[in-house]
């Protein structure tokens, strides 16, 4: 990872921590609801569909000027697992998050003349912050903002004449806001429902084509995407 990449997380996370304090101050004064304690360690899995949508650019290269290439999006199922921190603080809730999700879904693609080009968000890893305040005792709504790195797979194939076949991954680093609400069914198991956007760094990807000409060609992504998702925590 280098320099400036650690300067932006050490930034963000930093920023993660202001928030999380000043959240705090208002519930210091406030005295705790009667109800099931939030502050505890928690594990939980999660089903969801998050959209995901692509800009692929061309820049310059050989003799030709950069261009558009397309914008393209769909819809994929995710599966997660996760684990968390809360703290109770009256009526506030602060919290960390870290979380894995995968899909087994098809990339989104577009047709470039014969070639068929496509990506995906195949793995989703995020670590989150989150402040939220109690509505009731075992209803929590909340806000977050995490840091996210997203594997992603590009795709190239020639489905006319089989000249360029090639499949590449790349990690991108990306930054979310979410909001959502969790509810205690019992002492340790709640329900949870929650939205999350996350805007992905652009960053590119050369696909090698060997013997056929031209011999490589490189395009920039930029992704958005925004997941809607359900699951249990079970709370220790």
């Amino acid at each position: 990872m280098g320099a400036a990449m650690t300067i932006r997380l050490s930034t963000a996370l930093a920023a993660l921590s202001a928030l999380v304090v000043l959240a705090a101050i208002p519930a210091l004064a406030q005295e705790a609801p009667a109800g099931p304690s939030w502050t505890g360690a928690y594990v939980g899995a999660g089903l969801g569909a998050g959209h995901l949508s692509t800009d692929q650019y061309s820049p310059p290269q050989l003799s030709y000027g950069g261009y558009a290439a397309a914008d393209y999006a769909g819809w994929h199922p995710y599966g997660s697992i996760q684990g968390g921190l809360d703290l109770q603080l009256g009526s506030t809730v602060l919290g960390l998050k870290l979380q894995h999700a995968v899909t087994n879904s098809d990339g989104d693609s577009f047709m470039k003349v014969d070639e068929l080009v496509s990506s995906n968000a195949v793995a989703l890893t995020s670590l989150s912050a989150r402040a939220g305040y109690l509505f009731q005792p075992q209803l929590l709504g909340y806000v977050s903002a995490s840091v996210v790195a997203g594997q992603f797979n590009y795709a190239s194939v020639d489905e006319r004449w089989g000249l360029v076949d090639d499949s590449l991954d790349a990690t991108r680093t990306g930054w979310g806001i979410g909001a959502g609400v969790e509810y205690r069914v019992t002492e340790n198991v709640s329900m949870f429902t929650e939205y999350t956007y996350v805007r992905f760094e652009t960053g590119s990807a050369t696909f090698d084509y060997g013997s056929a000409y031209p011999s490589n060609w490189t395009y920039e992504y930029t992704h958005d995407l925004g997941t809607v998702q359900a699951g249990l925590n079970f709370r220790f």
